[in-house]
């Protein structure tokens, strides 16, 4: 389900930054009072390494280069060393401290670039669900090989290898389902199980069991990724594509089951002209929870366009539409990381726009607000209390700190480096 499109190549593993705790600095951020009493640690995500900031701009931990676990209370880090064998170092993210060291014959990668994780919509971390299975790949081009690795340390990691050009898309919580995309012409692909426990495909294709899908008689499907979360209970994992000629589409994959269903009833597929394939990097997932059900929501802030889906039924349940700016059939000026957040309380959905953020209130998917009506930002994340919304600016220089009920700007805090993702950390 996951074609991975990620052309930027691994940026060199620093040994000396990671996992280092910086320096006492001074704050590099005009704040505000009510900006200074919250506990939230944000977490920047940069092409050269993570930061834990405070609320008030001050760096807290230099992680480097690493992946980030659930809530980013954990990170992972694979060093390789003058002899070319890799280390996989679990790290502290509060801390920065490596709490232990799995070594690895051979030289292994993330599956795509650092700083992925959850909460941080930018390809695939190469985690579980539940960030007990980590899986690097190798680095060569001439072959593909995963290791698959119990970040617990209670299973030996499991090596791989996969005849043909294959890429990775998901793994299952059970650690038995590795799932991956078998890249062929263009923009079409197939999706395909690798038994972990055996180390070898499965036959055939991983299908639509409704048979209401893009594929045909082979398997073969035709899009490119966008964005993908997991479900509520990690045994479903939805991607967002685009299809070449109808739009965009989710695929959903039961990674406990190997079994998907495609869901084709997003508000533009099928008739998606210029205007909607040019702003399709707009399209993102949230899952949120209203008192015990989660709901997942597709949306694009840029066209004003909203699905409501069931990520148990794995269905549409609702659309909507709320009103932006006119869009352009220009193509998207920058490419969200993280382009809509539920907050905890599941009442309140935000969504980036090409400028400003859209408030639509979850229980009839109205809009309430538009925050920042000129301002332009890449990623969005929500304080664990509610009452924060914090904003990268679409430059990645700086975070803006809104309320997250009315607007109304708390403070900006001024990054002394850009990044291009931004996500909260699990108190």
């Amino acid at each position: 389900m996951r074609r991975l499109l990620v052309a930027a190549v691994l940026p060199a593993i620093l040994i000396v930054a990671c996992g280092s705790v910086a320096q006492d600095q001074p704050p590099t951020a005009s704040t505000s009072q009510a900006a200074a009493r919250t506990n939230d640690a944000l977490v920047l995500g940069a092409p050269e390494g993570t930061r834990i900031i405070d609320a008030n701009g001050k760096v807290v931990v230099d992680l480097g280069p690493v992946i980030g676990g659930p809530g980013w209370t954990v990170a992972f880090a694979s060093d390789v060393d003058g002899t070319g064998n890799s280390a996989l170092r679990v790290i502290d993210a509060r801390s920065g401290k490596t709490t232990r060291t799995m070594q690895l014959t051979g030289r292994w990668s993330p599956v795509a670039g650092y700083g992925t994780g959850y909460g941080i919509q930018s390809g695939p971390s190469g985690l579980s669900p539940s960030g007990r299975w980590l899986v690097l790949a190798d680095p060569r081009p001439d072959r593909t090989a995963f290791q698959i690795i119990d970040t617990s340390g209670a299973v030996q990691p499991k090596r791989i290898d996969i005849p043909g050009r294959y890429s990775f898309d998901a793994v299952a919580d059970s650690g038995e389902s590795l799932y991956l995309v078998e890249r062929l012409q263009g923009t079409q692909y197939r999706v395909r199980v690798a038994d972990v426990p055996s180390g070898s495909l499965v036959p055939g294709s991983i299908i639509d069991v409704k048979q209401v899908t893009t594929a045909d008689q082979n398997g073969v499907m035709n899009g490119s990724y966008t964005t993908a979360t997991a479900g509520p209970n990690g045994d479903w994992y939805f991607s967002v594509y685009q299809h070449p000629t109808k739009g965009p589409y989710i695929h959903a994959l039961n990674t406990s089951a190997r079994i998907a269903e495609c869901i084709l009833d997003l508000p533009t597929f099928g008739n998606a002209g210029a205007v909607e394939m040019a702003k399709q990097p707009f399209w993102s997932l949230a899952l949120g929870k209203q008192q015990l059900t989660s709901r997942l929501y597709a949306v694009n802030g840029a066209l004003g366009q909203l699905a409501l889906v069931d990520p148990y039924e794995i269905k549409v349940k609702q659309l909507a539409t709320f009103k932006v700016p006119a869009p352009s059939s220009k193509p998207a000026a920058f490419t969200p990381q993280s382009g809509a957040a539920v907050s905890p309380d599941g009442y309140r959905l935000y969504v980036l726009g090409e400028s400003g953020i859209f408030l639509i209130d979850t229980t009839d998917l109205s809009l309430r607000a538009t925050f920042a009506p000129g301002a332009a930002f890449r990623g969005l994340a929500v304080s664990p209390d509610n009452g924060r919304l914090y904003a990268l600016a679409a430059d990645g220089r700086s975070v803006a700190v809104l309320d997250a009920r009315t607007g109304r700007p708390v403070a900006t805090l001024q990054l002394a480096s850009a990044a291009d993702s931004i996500a909260i950390q699990k108190p």
